[in-house]
């Protein structure tokens, strides 16, 4: 099963997209440029330029490699405190 598909699935089981919109009855044709990381979706027989972004990556790879790196330098028991202080917001 291709990238694409997995993560189509995967947002219609976290119900953040429908492959019908109730509202309108329209079907939707549900695309991804880059192997899953973001998802498009346009009208069936659309035009191509109707394309909305559903999903896009959470973090870039920069972003990702100094999260790595945060990983090998500082303890665990660090790294939870930070998560811990972010998600309250203090």
């Amino acid at each position: 099963m291709s990238d694409s598909i997995k993560k189509y699935e995967e947002l219609l089981e976290e119900g953040r997209l429908n492959s019908t919109d109730t509202g309108t009855g329209l079907t939707y044709i549900y695309e991804s440029p880059d192997g899953g990381k973001t998802v498009t979706r346009r009208p069936f027989l659309g035009d191509i330029s109707d394309r909305e972004v559903i999903s896009k990556p959470l973090i870039s790879e920069g972003d990702k490699k100094l999260a790595y790196n945060i990983l090998t330098e500082y303890s665990e028991a660090s790294i939870i405190e930070a998560a811990r202080i972010l998600q309250s917001g203090r």
